[in-house]
Parts: C-alpha cells; structure tokens; sequence
C-alpha cells in the first residue's frame, strides 16, 4: 500500500509492485525533473543578476562596469558614489523585490486555485488596494498619515482595500470552485477599475495628477527610506506562506485527493490568500499597481520547468528577471515610461503566446 510520506516525497506516488526496471525509469525521469528546475533557477539568477548590475549602469548618466564595480566597493568619484548608492541601488533593489514578490503571489494564487489566470491583479486584489490608496489620496488621506511616512499610510490603506476584496471573494466565490473564484475575482477588478476611474474625475487637478502619478507604477522614484518597510512588510507575508509550502504539490491534485493524503484544504488556501494579498498590497504601496508579472512569471516558470503547477521560488526568481528586464527596456526608451506601462505592454502578448503554445503541446500529447 502506499503511504502518504512516499506520495509527499515524489508527488507521484509509488507502486512496490512495479518491476524494478519501472522504478529505475520513474528514478531518472524524476532525477532529470530536479535538474531541469535546478537549471531554470539558476539561469533566472543568473538574468536577474545581470540585469540587476545593468540597472545600476544605465541611467541620464551612462556608467561603465567598472565605475559601479568601484562606487559599491568603496571607490570612484564622490558623483559616482552619490549617483550609485542614493539614486540607483535603491531602485534596482526595489525592482528585484517588487518582481520576487509579485512572482510569488502569483504561484501561490494559481496553485490555491488551480488556475493558471489566477493572480492578485486579475482576482481584483490589486484593484481594491489600489481603490483604498487612490481614495486616501484624492478624496481625504487618513488621519494618522500626518504623523507616518507615505509609505506606511499607504500600505495601511492598501492592505484593507485588499482585505475588502478577498472577503467578498469568500463571501462570493467561495473555496470550492476555482473558476467560480476567478470569475467574481475579475468582476472585482472591473469594479475597482471603475472606481479608480470616478475618484479620478472628481479629484482636483493635483491630487489627480499626484494619484495617476502612482498608479503607473513605478520602481523609478524609490529611494533608501522606503527599502526596509519594504523588506520587512514582504517578508512577514512570505514567511506567512511558507508555512504551508509543503503542501503547495499536492494542491495540484483535486480536493477529495489532497485532503486523503493529509492536506487540510481550506486552511491553506486561506493562508495562501492572505499571504499573496499582503505580498501584492505591500508591493502596491510603495510602487503602485504593476499588472502581468504575477500572471505571467509563474507560467513562464511552469512551462519552463514542465511542471504541474508553479514552483514558488523559482517563479519568484522569475518575476524579479521579468520586472528587471521590463525595468532595462523602459530605461532605454528614449521618453519616460514606468515599468508598469512596460509590463502591460509586454506581459499581454506574452501571456497569448503561452496560452497558445501551451495548447498546442496539449493538442501534439493527445493521441
């Protein structure tokens, strides 16, 4: 018979009465799964890396390898130094962990719901943060927020106009059916667009402009003071999540399957959800809404990887490549453009041609 450790361990389960030539082949398909995903891992660093350090080059003032490679090191000119650590390294770290976070919502988001159209930005998650900053922008910010930073009465408006949306989506949509989730979840997010739209129109000119500026969604004007609320806010949500980690495989199968092996369904869902809600509320917060990257990077990383549902971390690894090569290309325009814009821009026709190629390997596996 075949025990639940030895499903949890190969997510596949085992037949001892299988030959032995049946076990040797089932050992190598799963020994050259592990490499394969090792590869993709460290082929996203590696990209993430690379583009990282290019972040810090490129800018109005073009810097070489070795004028950054000095500035971070201690050396260079007093510009240099100036231009790297106070302009640029808080950029291109906030970059690469806006895109991990995004990343990784949305693998969590995909994997609760079995849905690879599932993520903060289509559930209305993003959209109800959005609502609740615009609001306090433009209509009357909160009484507190004289004495905080922008960041954190930001981040407290955003995490309930989160919190608002993922309660009507329990209240909606329930647990039971994904499709049915994913449905109210994008009606939410039409609601919420709307609404951006009508606090927009009757905003004065100003907080108007002060409020679109945001929402474009930008990693450009982070600087040093917002890194650690930051760190600190993403890292609660995401040390939230990992705590179900181990059970994230079995979702993959259906409910009556997953709660046979010991997955207490409903429980991890909700921690799933209000973990990738607070990732992509903290991240709303200090960069404003940027769509795509939680929709598209974990089904990149799922199609690269050749497995059932998306890794976490490597669909982490994967938004922070995305958001960083996005971030390169709207540098390198010739006019201003935030890396929001980019991403919508790019991640639409990228998401087409995954669904596509993912439907024609589909249509070349049936018999």
């Amino acid at each position: 018979m075949t025990s639940t450790t030895d499903v949890r361990a190969t997510g596949v389960g085992t037949d001892p009465g299988a030959p032995h030539a049946g076990h040797v082949g089932r050992s190598r398909t799963a020994r050259a799964r592990r490499l394969r995903l090792i590869s993709v891992f460290a082929g996203l660093v590696a990209v993430t890396a690379a583009g990282y350090l290019m972040l810090l080059a490129t800018g109005p003032v073009q810097l070489t390898p070795a004028q950054v490679l000095a500035a971070l090191t201690g050396g260079g000119t007093d510009r240099t130094i100036s231009i790297v650590w106070d302009l640029r390294l808080p950029v291109a770290i906030a970059t690469v962990a806006v895109g991990a976070a995004l990343g990784l919502a949305g693998a969590w988001t995909q994997t609760m719901s079995r849905n690879p159209i599932a993520s903060p930005d289509v559930l209305g998650i993003t959209g109800g943060a959005s609502v609740a900053v615009v609001a306090g922008t433009v209509v009357a910010r909160p009484a507190f927020s004289e004495d905080v930073s922008t960041f954190w009465w930001r981040a407290a408006m955003a995490l309930v106009g989160a919190a608002v949306i993922v309660g009507l989506l329990l209240l909606f949509g329930g647990f039971g059916s994904s499709r049915r989730v994913v449905v109210i979840g994008f009606a939410l997010s039409l609601l919420c667009s709307s609404l951006v739209s009508y606090l927009l129109l009757r905003a004065d000119l100003t907080r108007a402009t002060e409020a679109q500026t945001w929402l474009a969604g930008s990693t450009g004007l982070v600087r040093a003071d917002a890194l650690i609320p930051l760190s600190v806010g993403l890292l609660v949500f995401t040390a939230l999540g990992a705590v179900v980690s181990r059970d994230l495989p079995l979702l993959a199968h259906d409910d009556a399957t997953a709660a046979a092996l010991g997955v207490r369904v409903n429980r991890v869902r909700m921690v799933l959800l209000v973990a990738s809600t607070g990732l992509a509320a903290v991240t709303v917060a200090v960069v404003g809404p940027i769509g795509f990257v939680a929709l598209v990077a974990p089904q990149l990383v799922r199609l690269l990887t050749e497995r059932p549902t998306p890794p976490p971390a490597t669909s982490a690894v994967g938004g922070a490549a995305v958001i960083t090569l996005c971030a390169l290309v709207a540098e390198a325009l010739p006019f201003t453009a935030p890396v929001g814009l980019i991403t919508a821009v790019v991640g639409g026709p990228v998401l087409i041609a995954l669904v596509l190629g993912s439907s024609r390997r589909a249509r070349r596996s049936t018999p």
